[in-house]
């Protein structure tokens, strides 16, 4: 496969669950706010941008909710905004249409040219609740009809490794952001601190419903409940969202699933890609999850943030043309 076709691909697969992700995360944060004051809003809105790795691109300007949804909803100069990552999932694809199903391509496009018949400023300030799901149904759509009508060949691994990669970063700093957001607010674990820790947790706390939304915003929430039950400890949220092998949104299972495709695209060959991600999966897969709060969360957190987009920058080295460093991360500013 030429190189170009495979790197659109790849990138094909990111911008949509770039988009995905977006949707489902402003649609809690919106949903969660609702009835807060004004005073308790800015915060959250502003961790949301650095969870998307946007903090940078929004600058200066002040962080209210309806600038800032606007701003990763609609803004064709955000390189994250939803609408963006669905234009450029859609000129990737147009690009190898002739790699991929007409179903694939009819299910990206038609989300463009549904996103842009839409009056997407009176949607959010209307029906938000609806738009948003609308984006998130039609993205799981597009994989499934991948996963349905394309052939396990070269262009599906690189479709399916750039999702992973890019999900598996957005789930690492989901956790590291609101956990150093809620370790504030709702002190040490108590399954961690055997109950002693300075402050309570637990369900009677308004952090409960911060830890609901941090599980919603990966879609976890009800397999969290069916593992954990009523429990809301920040180390079973943490194990279940970093560690969990079977939750598709683990960091653990992407990582493991961008291996599966890696492995194939490489054929079995020495790959600087493959041991990079051999590293970092291992890292995870043999923890325990008292051993990285004692390591330090956030440390480590930031370094397997710093491995994945080592990896996508193997991979691009591999498999694709030139690119200069730092391109490959998550948030891609081009």
């Amino acid at each position: 496969m030429l190189a170009r076709l495979a790197e659109n691909l790849f990138w094909a697969g990111r911008y949509v669950e770039r988009a995905e992700d977006a949707a489902r995360m402003v649609d809690v944060t919106y949903h969660t706010l609702l009835e807060s004051s004004s005073a308790e809003v800015t915060a959250p809105w502003g961790q949301l941008l650095d969870v998307l790795h946007l903090r940078a691109v929004y600058g200066d300007r002040p962080v209210e909710p309806a600038a800032v949804i606007q701003f990763l909803v609609l803004d064709r100069d955000n390189p994250g905004s939803i609408t963006t990552s669905i234009l450029r999932a859609r000129e990737n694809a147009r690009s190898v249409r002739e790699l991929i199903s007409s179903e694939l391509w009819e299910a990206v496009n038609n989300l463009h040219l549904s996103l842009a018949s839409r009056d997407l400023r009176r949607d959010l300030a209307d029906q938000p609740y609806e738009l948003f799901g609308m984006i998130r149904r039609a993205c799981m759509g597009i994989y499934g009809v991948a996963s349905e009508t394309m052939p396990r060949d070269e262009g599906w691994r690189f479709m399916a490794l750039g999702r992973v990669l890019e999900r598996a970063e957005m789930t690492c700093r989901l956790i590291d952001v609101r956990y150093q957001q809620l370790e504030e607010l709702a002190g040490p674990s108590r399954r961690l601190t055997g109950g002693d820790g300075a402050r309570p947790r637990g369900a009677d706390r308004a952090d409960f419903h911060h830890w609901i939304a941090v599980l919603k915003s990966a879609s976890a929430f009800e397999a969290y409940r069916r593992r954990y039950r009523s429990s809301m400890d920040p180390a079973d949220v943490v194990e279940f969202l970093l560690l969990e092998p079977d939750l598709p949104r683990s960091v653990v299972f992407c990582l493991s699933g961008a291996m599966h495709q890696l492995q194939a695209l490489s054929q079995g060959g020495p790959s600087r890609a493959v041991r990079a991600l051999g590293r970092v999966t291992a890292s995870l897969q043999y923890r325990d999850v008292a051993e990285l709060f004692e390591l330090g969360l956030h440390p480590f957190l930031d370094e397997v943030q710093e491995r994945v987009a080592d990896v996508s920058e193997a991979v691009a080295d591999e498999f694709f043309r030139r690119h200069p460093s730092g391109l490959m991360h998550a948030i891609a500013t081009t």
